[in-house]
């Protein structure tokens, strides 16, 4: 597997396991309702389960900024191999020198991508958790 098929696969599981954590919560606020527990009790289990929305989203949200680092710190090492490539020496680029650097730049390409669509869910999941 891939270092970005990874991050994809991590991503999407941080992904399920919130929405599994949103369900999770959901039915717990719900046998709540329908329970004779009285509203100071019920109160402080709602605080609670806010607590841990908020908690778990944080936890999620951290994790895929971390991935988009990894992300960052990978586009920084293809630049430096990328470093090779210099057009303004027009001899010195021979066809696996401009075949290298197309790969580099598809990678850089791909990485970059995958760290924004990372920092896009995390953006999402931490604005879910502040409404």
């Amino acid at each position: 597997m891939r270092p970005n098929d990874a991050a994809t696969a991590i991503a999407s599981a941080l992904a399920q396991t919130s929405e599994e954590i949103s369900r999770a919560v959901k039915r717990m606020r719900g046998v709540m309702q329908t329970g004779a527990a009285d509203c100071e009790c019920r109160d402080r289990m709602e605080e609670a389960l806010r607590d841990l929305e908020r908690l778990e989203g944080a936890r999620i949200t951290e994790r895929l900024i971390g991935l988009a680092d990894n992300q960052r710190r990978r586009i920084e090492a293809l630049l430096v191999l990328l470093g090779d490539f210099n057009p303004n020496e027009p001899g010195a680029l021979d066809e696996g020198m401009i075949a290298e650097a197309g790969l580099l730049f598809g990678d850089i390409a791909a990485a970059a991508e995958l760290a924004s669509n990372l920092l896009k869910r995390a953006r999402r999941l931490q604005l879910a958790s502040e409404d």
